[in-house]
């Protein structure tokens, strides 16, 4: 009975990855083929509630690898262009990107 339990959680899971990442594969394909356009409800959705949370989380763990990095990147004088690529770019397509466009009108730095 607890392999069946086991087995049937694991085909669950897979299922919920794959529709996880067919919606965000659909919802970046929609959000580019509407740039210039409103944003669909759907692209919103998938912005709220799937890559907001995941730039937070990319954010937390860029920090983390910004200071565990720290100790190489001092020397190198390479602590700002580190900073920028592994805090400052999460953080900004998270928390500055207006709600459902994917993409990022400026360039990056």
């Amino acid at each position: 009975m607890c392999q069946s339990r086991m087995q049937s959680g694991i085909a669950v899971s897979v299922a919920v990855l794959l529709l996880w990442a067919t919606s965000l594969a659909w919802a970046a394909e929609s959000a580019s083929t509407t740039k210039g356009e409103d944003v669909t409800a759907e692209a919103i959705i998938a912005d709220g509630l799937l890559l907001r949370p995941g730039g937070v989380i990319a954010t937390v763990l860029g920090s983390v690898a910004f200071v565990v990095t720290l100790p190489f990147s001092i020397p190198t004088k390479s602590v700002e262009k580190a900073a920028q690529k592994l805090v400052v770019a999460p953080a900004k397509y998270t928390f500055v990107r207006p709600l459902g466009q994917l993409e990022s009108d400026r360039p990056p730095r």
